[in-house]
């Protein structure tokens, strides 16, 4: 029997809904009851119903992209659900995610993150130590096959649960009384979306599979590759051939742990801050 892929493109105004592309499902947010949220808010709300109900097919793929995702992957509703039925038997979650420089030269998403945001990775370590599961998050490491960005991934419901229980500790504590670690996590980033500055939950909550993926071996996961998607606006682009070393000896690194890897990965990362790669 041929695995279900259902795949979703989040409505936030008749125009975007109208935007949708072909042989999506869409997920209703015309309400936009809670814009702080950005994406979290609608798949929150689809899953938490679709669990309550019992409706998750365990054996399917499920994954809720912005409308947005055909722009910067370049791949289309029968690309996708062609990859998710491919990986299928070797995979849990299959990842979408563009921007191969931004996951290429860091260490990990929350270096990536912490390089725009500074105190993101402080006040998400906190987080996660107040939950009971604690992280050293500034060494950890994340090849094309753990890094995640922009919710772009399709995954099975067990790892969305488990996706859904550490997004909704995070949404607790953003949603109770005044606290240090409160003000910590919605504290305004430089991203300004249509609402103004967004807050660093979002940014969080969208590293939330990586986290897993990267400290969770039980789950499979496969990447499309990511090269053939957008690139970042930053001057990282410029030097993809770069961007293959570093991602290659992080794999490397994770596959057999040998430290020479990842002294050659900061080796290319020194080049980098010496500004004899990057102009």
């Amino acid at each position: 029997m041929e695995t279900a892929v259902h795949l979703y493109q989040i409505a936030y105004s008749e125009a975007s809904r109208a935007a949708i592309e072909p042989g999506y499902h869409v997920l209703d947010n015309l309400a936009n009851e809670r814009p702080d949220w950005y994406e979290y808010w609608p798949i929150r709300r689809h899953l938490l119903d679709a669990v309550q109900a019992g409706s998750l097919d365990e054996q399917a793929f499920y994954g809720f992209f912005s409308p947005k995702f055909g722009t910067k992957t370049s791949l289309s509703h029968a690309d996708v659900q062609a990859f998710v039925r491919q990986c299928a038997p070797q995979a849990d979650v299959v990842l979408f995610s563009p921007q191969p420089d931004m996951g290429a030269f860091f260490l990990n998403v929350f270096e990536q993150a912490e390089a725009f945001d500074p105190g993101l990775i402080d006040a998400y370590g906190s987080f996660l130590a107040s939950i009971g599961r604690p992280v050293p998050l500034a060494g950890l490491v994340m090849d094309s096959r753990q890094v995640v960005f922009s919710n772009y991934f399709v995954a099975r419901p067990a790892f969305w649960r488990e996706w859904l229980a550490l997004n909704e500790a995070l949404f607790a504590v953003c949603e109770s009384a005044d606290s240090p670690l409160k003000a910590a996590l919605c504290h305004p980033t430089t991203y300004v979306g249509p609402n103004g500055a967004a807050e660093r939950k979002v940014f969080l909550m969208e590293r939330a599979a990586s986290l897993l993926l990267a400290t969770q071996p039980q789950w499979r996961s496969v990447a499309h590759n990511p090269f053939g998607m957008g690139w970042s606006m930053s001057r990282f682009r410029e030097h993809p051939t770069e961007a293959f070393i570093s991602d290659a000896l992080k794999i490397a690194w994770r596959d057999q742990q040998y430290p020479q890897y990842l002294q050659a990965f900061a080796a290319v990362r020194e080049r980098f801050r010496a500004g004899s790669v990057v102009r």
